[in-house]
């Protein structure tokens, strides 16, 4: 709050689009899509988004809203001059002989130094494997276009330049519907290990952008011009396809049978999907999934056995809840059913384990346990959203002292600016509406 002054100024002063907006209705075009839930999105809040959209365009937003905005305008100019991605681009060849297929390496896995020729790799976990983050195989650029469709979808929405929706549609097709460079729907090549498999399971932990990520930017472009219906038609098939996929494949029923944050986010992501595409009882299926699966992962008190052996262990304690909360929401969007408020034999459940880290939102309290990071304010976005869900204000103290205070570089800086527009860009806090 301590720029707030200079920070509406900077805001006034830039050049801005909204002056050329013309209202737009947040609705889902029935010639598309014919709404079956009592929510547009799967994942975020239409009213949470026109809020902010009305301050915004009035100039009455909350420092961190415009600061949130600000960020995000600024990715968007910036992913405007990239090129479009494919998984066509790689340089390795998926052992199926075709680049349409994803492929990706497992990113703790490393050579073996005490072999010739280093196969097979070993595993060193919470250390990043630099030959599983480059253009030779998908991994990053995964994460990139997706991010990217996001980005430049909300930047539209927030603004009304149709330069930002005509990119990311560009970037839809050319990902998923463009025969030339169109990824097949499936991820059996994804994160494998040199001289073990070509392939595994973990890898469907990959695709959980396809849900939390593209789903929501999908709705929302169905209301951009340079939408069409044909663009529609193909994004249905081929979500269709992948969850087929999901449901069916080897990988997918090895991940729907893994115990920790792996299985939690095969649920939310198929839960995801399957709201894009109308399969409620998928939903459901994927509520009484994880509510099975949660019994081992939650002690009484709310701690997560399984991710605190992980040498990152705040990091994968918050990944696994960042995948309950995504399934609560979507599934409480859904209106078929109630993942808030379940509780194990153990009397624990996603509150529980959201109490029980809560206190370590505050980066400068120490994670009791030994973890290579700890970024504190990963966890705000969680907390609002449960507020949120349950109209309640049991973690305001919480979300008002966070320090959104930005590190100089690195994965930390990012982290800090992507928890910052989650809790104040695209959802509003319900005690500061």
């Amino acid at each position: 709050m301590r720029q707030r002054s200079k920070r509406r100024a900077a805001f006034r002063g830039r050049p801005s689009s909204f002056s050329r907006v013309i209202p737009f209705l947040l609705l889902i075009l029935s010639a598309f899509s014919p709404a079956l839930y009592a929510q547009d999105y799967a994942f975020l809040n239409a009213s949470d988004l026109t809020l902010n959209r009305q301050r915004l365009t009035q100039q009455q937003a909350p420092e961190l809203t415009l600061a949130a905005w600000q960020t995000l305008h600024r990715a968007a100019d910036k992913t405007l001059k990239q090129p479009l991605l494919s998984v066509t681009d790689k340089g390795m060849t998926p052992p199926g002989g075709s680049k349409h297929d994803y492929l990706s390496l497992s990113a703790y896995w490393w050579p073996d130094s005490h072999q010739p020729d280093g196969l097979p790799w070993v595993k060193r976990d919470g250390h990043v494997n630099p030959a599983s983050k480059n253009n030779q195989s998908d991994g990053v650029r995964l994460a990139s276009f997706t991010a990217n469709v996001q980005t430049l979808t909300l930047a539209w929405y927030f603004s009304g330049d149709r330069r930002y929706a005509d990119k990311a549609i560009a970037l839809i097709r050319h990902w998923f519907i463009n025969p030339a460079t169109r990824m097949n729907p499936n991820l059996k090549y994804a994160q494998g290990v040199p001289g073990i498999a070509d392939g595994r399971h973990t890898g469907v932990l990959d695709g959980r952008y396809f849900a939390t990520r593209v789903v929501d930017s999908l709705v929302m472009l169905r209301q951009a011009p340079g939408w069409r219906a044909e663009d529609e038609q193909q994004m249905q098939q081929w979500m269709k396809d992948y969850l087929a996929w999901l449901l069916t494949s080897r990988e997918g029923k090895g991940e729907a049978a893994a115990k920790n944050n792996h299985g939690s986010w095969y649920s939310a992501q198929v839960a995801g999907i399957a709201w894009y595409v109308q399969r409620p009882e998928v939903i459901h299926q994927m509520l009484q999934q994880a509510q099975r699966r949660m019994a081992g992962q939650l002690t009484a008190d709310g701690r997560q056995p399984l991710e605190l052996a992980r040498t990152r262990s705040f990091h994968y304690s918050w990944f696994n809840l960042q995948a309950l909360t995504a399934l609560a929401t979507v599934v409480g969007h859904s209106g078929k059913g109630d993942l808030w408020h379940f509780r194990t034999p153990q009397g624990a459940g996603l509150l529980t384990a959201l109490d029980f880290m809560a206190p370590w939102s505050d980066g400068a309290k120490r994670w009791p346990y030994p973890s290579l990071d700890h970024v504190g304010v990963r966890l705000i976005p969680l907390l609002v959203q449960a507020d949120n869900q349950l109209k309640s204000q049991r973690y305001r103290q919480k979300i008002e002292r966070a320090d959104w205070t930005l590190p100089e570089a690195g994965s930390a800086r990012g982290a800090t600016l992507d928890a910052q527009r989650a809790s104040w860009l695209l959802t509003v806090p319900i005690y500061s509406r």
